[in-house]
């Protein structure tokens, strides 16, 4: 019976005439109570021609009042504060429509007065009545929503304003059928009180008796990112994760529709938001110095990190912005997007291969850039060790290329994307960005700083493409297993924008020939990653989602530097952003040896081309790979920067 009174409530939507009609039923019966109070309840004291004349000409006021502020509008069973606000102001203005008709009417039709006490009566128990029954009908349906049987026991993280917003959600949503066992929170000016007719609990007590007792399997994370940390979120997510209790969260304010979210909106707790760290701060003036003005141009603009240092660059206002990359389709929809933010800002789109240097120079030729920030790279390491023509084509010949253009222009500063694989490499693609680091470098030395050469180095990013964790999330949502290569791999990993505006910070730091290093925080086991996920996901791991080893691909490391065993590090002013001291080479020798290299790319065979890369970056030790034949026994050569 009560299901169906639950169906039959959710059913049931009273038209909006039908709500006015009530009201103004309401309005009238409490103008002629209010009448019979005044008259101690006596009907025949009462003229009735005089009461139904004065109600017949204050009526229309109350109808326009309604009107205005529409407190028919609301749904009945979900009225809110919002809603009795609304009939406040309704009951509000049809009242002082009554105070003026009455002062009008002492001067001229003393028939028309209405009695003080029947004024101030209408308002009081019009709003009270009015409200009341608004707060009935939801309270009714609340009860008889926590009334039924197979709910989902659920608290909510975070008793201030979001918590007691996902509250109102939750308990509007009968079809999620969740019964709240209460709040937790940090602050004690809040435990042991009650929010919204919860009690507040501290997570100690939460965790080591309430959510026993009341045996809930549910939490809804409600705090806003800028009021706690990521260390404590993602303490507070072990511990459910310890407990097997599924956290979610709700979304952010940037993903509500129309000011308000919805029950459906609440997710799961990206593990990315527990890999990110807090906000690092940057000198955003600074930034806004070097680049205002400036003709910007963005190589691998439609791959993860070069479109995001494409939209950063646009909100300080550069004086143009050319994005070149080969994907037409992403190139297009970047250049809307930052079209739509920057109206202002000249977007050019060139669907360009940096490999062409002919399409390269027609494009310096129109217009010479002043910034050139060049992520225009492959990096998946098993496709590019079992193509290291590809690898070598793009990576290494790209990059001479867009460099030595850059300096015959007299381009002001070029800023490349390097990676931790380039250090001590295993594989080709580490070694190609390697050699890219070693050619621009030289190329610094040897031209003067003409051009400035930067080289910013960092590690795995959250969220782009090929990255362990989209591959895993399909994984999970397939229902298993999860493939990892190596139960002890480690990784370290920075969100998309935040290595972005690292790489703009050390854009503006540097002066030439500088490897910038970037802070990567704490390392990750990838292993330990994949079974967080699979319980984010509200499986447990091994059980309901299989974890399988397949072993280490060709070219791969168990874990990833940032610096060679020749490097040291030299400080900056910004914590998280280092200088790489690099031992001293030829410039001149590593120039001739890289140009040799990007020359036989078409005429050589893999192995000849290997062994090249190999003399130039004598650390390059292969693993796992069919290149380990090539390897010779460490030495420190001619050349060498370890």
């Amino acid at each position: 019976m009560r299901e169906f009174l639950i169906k039959l409530a959710d059913r049931i939507f009273l038209p909006r005439w039908m709500v006015f009609f009530a009201d103004m039923l309401v309005v009238s019966f409490v103008f002629m109570f209010t009448y019979l109070l005044r008259y101690n309840l006596q009907a025949d004291a009462v003229d009735l021609s005089e009461m139904l004349l004065q109600l017949a000409l204050i009526l229309p006021f109350f109808m326009i009042a309604a009107y205005i502020v529409k407190p028919y509008q609301g749904i009945l069973r979900h009225s809110s504060l919002l809603d009795a606000l609304a009939v406040i102001k309704m009951v509000l203005i049809g009242t002082l429509a009554m105070v003026v008709v009455t002062l009008i009417a002492r001067r001229w039709e003393p028939f028309l007065v209405i009695p003080w006490s029947v004024i101030i009566s209408q308002f009081f128990i019009g709003i009270s009545l009015l409200i009341g029954f608004r707060f009935l009908i939801a309270i009714v349906y609340q009860r008889l929503i926590k009334s039924r049987d197979g709910g989902v026991s659920l608290m909510i993280y975070g008793a201030g304003d979001m918590g007691i917003m996902t509250k109102g959600v939750l308990e509007r949503d009968a079809a999620l059928r969740y019964n709240l066992a209460g709040f937790i929170d940090d602050d004690p000016r809040l435990v042991h009180k009650k929010v919204e007719g919860l009690m507040v609990f501290p997570p100690e007590m939460a965790f080591e008796k309430i959510i026993p007792e009341k045996k809930v399997s549910e939490i809804v994370i409600c705090i806003p990112p800028g009021k706690i940390t990521k260390e404590r979120k993602s303490m507070f997510v072990d511990w459910c994760i310890e407990r097997n209790i599924r956290v979610k969260e709700v979304p952010g304010v940037n993903e509500w529709l129309n000011g308000r979210f919805f029950a459906s909106q609440i997710h799961d707790v990206r593990i990315e938001d527990l890999l990110g760290r807090d906000p690092i701060v940057m000198d955003d003036q600074q930034v806004a110095r070097e680049i205002y003005g400036k003709k910007i141009m963005v190589t691998g603009a439609a791959g993860s990190i070069g479109s995001e240092i494409s939209r950063q660059l646009s909100g300080f206002c550069p004086e143009s912005l050319t994005l070149v990359d080969q994907s037409e389709s992403s190139l297009f929809e970047l250049s809307h997007e930052i079209s739509a933010l920057k109206k202002e800002l000249p977007v050019r789109i060139v669907v360009a291969d940096v490999t062409d240097p002919h399409a390269m120079r027609q494009l310096f030729v129109s217009s010479v850039p002043d910034i050139i920030y060049h992520a225009s790279a492959y990096k998946h390491v098993p496709l590019m060790e079992a193509q290291p023509y590809e690898a070598l084509r793009t990576n290494v010949g790209g990059t001479k290329i867009v460099a030595d253009l850059a300096v015959e222009f007299g381009t002001g500063k070029f800023v490349m994307i390097s990676t931790d694989k380039a250090v001590n490499p295993t594989n080709v693609m580490g070694a190609s960005k390697r050699i890219c680091e070693l050619y621009v470098n030289a190329l610094s030395q040897n031209t003067g700083g003409s051009t400035q050469f930067i080289i910013t180095r960092f590690g795995n990013v959250l969220g782009s493409s090929g990255s362990v964790i989209p591959i895993f999330r399909k994984q999970i949502a397939a229902g298993g297993p999860v493939t990892v290569t190596h139960r002890e791999v480690i990784r370290y990993f920075m969100t998309i924008p935040e290595a972005c505006r690292l790489v703009l910070e050390a854009g503006f730091m540097g002066r030439g020939g500088e490897i910038y290093l970037f802070d990567m925080g704490d390392p990750v086991k990838i292993y330990d990653l994949a079974e967080k996920m699979i319980s984010l996901s509200g499986f447990v791991p091994h059980r309901d989602v299989k974890i399988i080893e397949t072993g280490l691909r060709p070219g791969e490391k168990l874990y990833e530097e940032l610096l060679t065993r020749a490097e040291e590090t030299i400080a900056t002013h910004h914590e998280k952003i280092l200088i790489a001291k690099t031992n001293p080479y030829d410039p001149i020798l590593i120039l001739a040896k890289i140009d040799e290299l990007v020359r036989r790319i078409p005429l050589e065979s893999e192995d000849a081309l290997v062994a090249r890369m190999k003399d130039i970056v004598p650390e390059f030790k292969s693993r796992n790979s069919g290149f380990e034949s090539l390897d010779t026994p460490t030495a420190d050569p001619a050349g060498s920067t370890s």
